[in-house]
């Protein structure tokens, strides 16, 4: 009760004069709120790295939106919300964190540039794929370990979230056929993880590795701010026991505030603020049915699973028993070596990716060809999407190009009105 005073007493002063629950304007607060290093007089603000990718969430997700990669062809330009992963560096981690507080030297800087491989339909068309070359420069900390694969990643979108954990997990398991028994091509896996010691489905990230919303938010603020939750206590973040400078300097932790950086009442109120923000489309279902008969009939809604039905929730009347339009079976699936990271999560291998949801295209429907699609935001569009899906994607995808040019412009308008 103490914790929850001293951050309402915090940030009463700062909050705008809008209507809306107190608990989600505070939430909303403290998702934009910049972070700083300890030690402070205000424990409500310090525990920042000392090793980060970002000060707030906000700056990874703006609007709560998704991040995009940098432009090559910008000096310093470093993308929104662009994460290097690691498949487990005995050094550098989960994550290369690319900023760092006053007296420590960021563990690198990302490299990005594109290699550009032209794509030609059966009836003459061609589009132009761009194949992401990423390496990381000025590794202040040693090289990486050989057998380390890196995966670019982009922040994704973290609206409508509070729907999506409130999606039926056995309707979610009835789209599931790891073993292809109907022999379509399409072999849905859930993720099982166990963050907890107990087993549960994952539904959230590219590799649909978080269970919950909360699990997501508690592992961001521990790879990307360097920060402390009941679910990730280490106040140092990312750093390994080889930093061990990182693991010894001051952090944030209080015995006032559960001796976390982020106390539970905290990620609490973040995770309610998140689970209020609506999708940018999805809760009408798209009144476009030719372009729904062609997306369907290519294939593509095997994965991208239009509508779902939500549990009943008398908790959160407003995400209680609604009908979505997610486009997404939430499971796992090998969409092909060009897609590949090398990187396994839970039980996702590196070839294994969620099927993204795409609701909120509509919101994107002017910026095609310059959008920033798929984990690492690689595509410009909605066609170069599809042509780098590959493996149980292959058959969908052939189905695409082989379609007439009109129909295949009706399909990707029919994307981009979701």
């Amino acid at each position: 009760m103490k914790a929850r005073l001293a951050f309402l007493l915090a940030l009463l002063p700062a909050l705008p004069a809008v209507a809306g629950d107190l608990d989600t304007r505070i939430g909303e607060k403290l998702f934009r709120r910049m972070w700083v290093s300890a030690p402070t007089v205000t424990h409500a603000n310090d525990g920042l790295g000392p090793l980060y990718d970002a000060r707030s969430c906000a700056a990874c997700h703006p609007a709560a939106r998704q991040g995009r990669p940098p432009d090559p062809d910008t000096p310093d330009d470093r993308g929104v919300g662009y994460a290097l992963k690691l498949s487990g560096d005995p050094v550098y981690g989960r994550q290369i964190q690319t900023n760092a507080v006053l007296g420590f030297a960021i563990e690198g800087k990302p490299s990005l540039s594109y290699r550009e491989e032209t794509v030609r339909f059966p009836d003459g068309d061609t589009a132009t794929l761009r194949r992401p070359v990423v390496t990381v420069t000025d590794l202040n900390y040693g090289p990486l370990a050989e057998a380390t694969a890196i995966s670019a990643r982009i922040a994704p979108s973290v609206r409508g979230m509070g729907l999506l954990e409130r999606i039926p997990e056995v309707d979610i398991l009835a789209g599931a056929d790891p073993e292809d028994r109907d022999g379509d091509g399409i072999a849905g896996r859930p993720n099982w993880v166990a963050p907890e010691g107990t087993r549960q489905l994952g539904r959230f990230g590219w590799k649909a590795v978080h269970p919950t919303l909360h699990r997501q938010n508690s592992e961001a603020f521990s790879l990307d701010i360097g920060m402390s939750t009941p679910a990730y206590p280490e106040p140092w973040g990312d750093c390994t026991p080889a930093q061990t400078e990182c693991r010894n300097a001051p952090h944030g932790d209080s015995p006032q505030y559960e001796g976390l950086e982020i106390p539970s009442t905290v990620i609490g109120l973040i995770d309610g603020y998140l689970r209020t923000l609506p999708p940018d489309g999805g809760l009408e279902a798209p009144r476009d049915a030719a372009g729904s008969a062609l997306f369907a009939a290519a294939g593509c809604a095997s994965c991208h699973r239009p509508s779902f039905t939500t549990a009943e929730d008398a908790a959160h009347p407003a995400l209680s028993r609604r009908t979505i339009f997610p486009y997404s079976d939430l499971l796992l699936h090998d969409l092909g070596e060009d897609l590949a990271d090398g990187v396994a999560m839970g039980e996702a291998r590196g070839r294994d990716w969620r099927t993204t949801p795409l609701w909120g295209m509509k919101r994107l429907a002017e910026s095609d060809g310059t959008l920033a699609l798929l984990h690492d935001g690689r595509a410009r569009s909605v066609t170069e999407a599809i042509l780098w899906h590959g493996g149980e994607a292959d058959k969908a995808r052939g189905a695409f190009m082989a379609l007439p040019r009109g129909d295949r412009e009706k399909l990707v308008r029919f994307v981009l009105g979701l």
